[in-house]
């Protein structure tokens, strides 16, 4: 006879979805060979819902940045929190385990509420408390069950906050290179089918994935590019998929755009010369691609200075971070120029073996044993 188990999920921003949907499928697979029937159901993204996942809201609509955008967005946040609870309180839905995925903000309020109706919580991806807030950790402690990190050193941290049940599972995105790398093609196959220009390298630009950071930091990269390159490179913007075309309305003809799956985007970097990163997991993204290139973030003033005034670290490249060196040159705010970036790349480029040469060990750093997906579905079945 088959026992059934309900797993409310929350992943409230797209690289949460694409972590939380792989961890689901496999979940997938496991119960069916356990004859565990799953009911998956919360937040999610388009891979969310591709795993199985019943969306009550989208990744789309909880992904903000910046303290004056979550508050233009409060009485919204402040619905979908209240009909969270109504989810966690009602017998028909509510779950047997609680999955949350980053996204601190939100679900470490909604970890609580879990913990006072004796629901599991499984939280995979900590929050980045060794970087700011945190006194978040003691939050943490108080109501999350497991805590599933996927970096080595937060490990100790945790435990030494009085963490039971911290594991490092490895890091999702070195599972998922390794899986896509095995597909990928040579340069020349790749541009034919992506019908990009493959007659020059290719410098990438990555602005961002929400409206707001496309707004700020498109026109600047494009500029950066066009002084460092010239017509030595071609020019390539990323397109997030979850953002309209009429933001990338006012790129010149000459540049290529740039819009699909993970993977493809994965193997553009792997291909590419150089990239402009937006602060942020593409960063990290771009280190195990062996992808050198500039760090770049500009926000709203105020969200900047209150930032600031809570950030403990000097660097905010996650790839720096985790290489505990500023590998990759930052420029944030009014250091976010034409020149500043195009002359960070020129002496990029002038150490460029040197610089793929500091990239290598990176994998090594972020494995754990077996795969994280099949890590963190065993735990949500247990």
């Amino acid at each position: 006879m088959s026992t059934s188990r309900k797993i409310l999920v929350v992943a409230g921003e797209v690289s949460g979805d694409r972590i939380a949907a792989s961890v689901l499928r496999q979940a997938a697979v496991l119960a069916k060979a356990k004859d565990i029937e799953l009911d998956l159901y919360g937040i999610g993204g388009e891979e969310c819902k591709e795993a199985g996942v019943r969306r009550y809201f989208t990744a789309e609509q909880m992904q903000v940045v910046g303290f004056q955008e979550v508050a233009k967005k409060y009485r919204f946040f402040k619905s979908v929190f209240a009909d969270m609870k109504w989810v966690l309180d009602d017998p028909e839905t509510k779950p047997d385990v609680l999955f949350l995925v980053d996204y601190p903000g939100f679900n470490i309020r909604l970890a609580r509420e879990a913990k006072k109706r004796g629901i599991r919580v499984v939280y995979y991806v900590s929050p980045q408390v060794w970087a700011w807030k945190a006194g978040r950790i003691k939050q943490i402690v108080e109501t999350v069950d497991t805590m599933l990190v996927v970096f080595p050193f937060e490990v100790e941290l945790y435990t030494k906050a009085g963490m039971k049940d911290v594991q490092f599972v490895g890091h999702p995105l070195v599972e998922l290179l390794d899986d896509e790398e095995q597909g990928f093609t040579s340069r020349t196959e790749f541009a034919d089918r992506m019908v990009i220009p493959a007659d020059r390298p290719w410098l990438v630009l990555f602005p961002g994935s929400r409206k707001e950071e496309v707004e700020r930091h498109l026109k600047i990269m494009v500029g950066a590019a066009r002084a460092f390159g010239g017509s030595q490179y071609h020019t390539i913007v990323v397109k997030s998929p979850t953002l309209e075309d009429s933001l990338y309305t006012s790129l010149p003809p000459e540049i290529a755009q740039f819009r699909s799956s993970s993977k493809d985007t994965h193997e553009l970097m792997h291909h590419a010369k150089f990239g402009i990163l937006k602060s942020g997991t593409t960063t990290l993204e771009a280190g195990l691609a062996n992808l050198p290139g500039v760090i770049c973030y500009k926000t709203s003033i105020f969200t900047y200075q209150l930032a600031r005034s809570m950030v403990k670290l000097k660097m905010i490249g996650l790839i720096n971070i985790v290489l505990e060196k500023k590998l990759y040159p930052e420029l944030i705010q009014t250091n976010m120029s034409v020149g500043n970036i195009a002359g960070a790349l020129t002496d990029v480029s002038s150490r460029t073996d040197s610089f793929t040469k500091e990239l290598r060990s990176l994998r090594s750093m972020l494995r754990s044993e077996g795969r994280p997906s099949d890590r963190v579905a065993r735990i949500l079945l247990q």
